[in-house]
This record gives C-alpha cells, structure tokens and sequence, in this order.
C-alpha cells in the first residue's frame, strides 16, 4: 500500500490511464494542433517581418522629412536673407532717387529764382526809364519854349539833310 491508503496497482493505472490519454490526445489532436501552431507561428512571423518592414519605412520616411525639414529651415534662413537684402536695395535705391529728385527741385528752384530776378530787374529797370523819360518831358516841356523847339526841329532837318 501506499502512503495515502492507494495501493500501487491503483497509482499505475492511473499513470497508464494518464499515458493513455496524452497519447490518445497526441494520436488525434497532434497534427491539427501542430498545424495550428504552425500556421500561427507563420502567421506570426509575417506580421513581425511587416511590422519590421513598416518600421523601417517609418523611420525611412522620419529620416526623409527630417532631412527636409532641416533643409526647409535653411531654405527659409536663406529666403530671410535674400529678402532682407533686396529690401536693402530697394531702400537704398528709392532713397537715390529721391536725393536725385530733390536735387532736380533745388536746382529747378535756383532756375527759377533766377529768372525771377531777372524780370524783376527787367521791369525795375523798365520802370525806371518810364519815370526818368515822364520827367525829362515834363522838364521839358517846362523849360523848352517854342522858340527853343523850332530851332531843335531846325537842327534835326539839318542833320537829317546831310546825312543823305
């Protein structure tokens, strides 16, 4: 007898029917068990592999956009700096006009106060031989009597005669 109160011959048979049934379950259920484990191995292993696959693409493509996007942030560095200096060169070149403009206006402005002084004088001077010649007929006509102005008409006609 056995120490739990079984006899061996129980214990055996017991073990025997265990082998039995594991036998039994492998003969039956092995290969459709097998195949099942197969097949989920496979199946299994492609996902891994298209996961891996996926996963390297990824990280192709992480790498990609990355190398762009550093790219990018030079491009737009670049892009700053052209764009700061062609708003430098159009400052400077609106500033060259306009100090050509105003020195077309200072110098049109000269031209024209000088002309300006000119019709000033031009009339002052006008002005002048008006009075001076209203005041050489009023003295004369003060001063001249007719017999003073008949003997000037005389003269004229004299001179006039020898000149021809």
């Amino acid at each position: 007898m056995a120490p739990g109160g079984e006899s061996v011959w129980s214990l055996i048979f017991k073990f025997f029917n265990f082998f039995v049934l594991v036998g039994l379950l492998i003969y039956f259920v092995g290969k459709p068990l097998k195949g099942f484990l197969k097949k989920r191995h496979q199946t299994v292993k492609t996902q891994l592999e298209e996961t891996q696959k996926a996963l390297s693409e990824a990280q192709a493509l992480r790498a990609k956009y990355q190398e762009k996007m550093d790219k990018l942030e030079g491009e737009m560095e670049a892009f700053r700096k052209q764009t700061m200096q062609e708003a430098e060169a159009e400052k400077k070149k609106i500033v060259d006009e306009a100090v050509g403009f105003a020195a077309r206006i200072r110098e049109q402005a000269r031209l024209t106060a000088e002309q300006e002084n000119k019709e000033v004088s031009r009339r002052i001077k006008e002005e002048i031989s008006r009075l001076t010649v209203e005041q050489a007929e009023k003295l004369i006509t003060e001063k001249i009597t007719q017999s003073d102005h008949d003997r000037l008409v005389e003269d004229f006609i004299v001179k006039l005669r020898s000149m021809n």
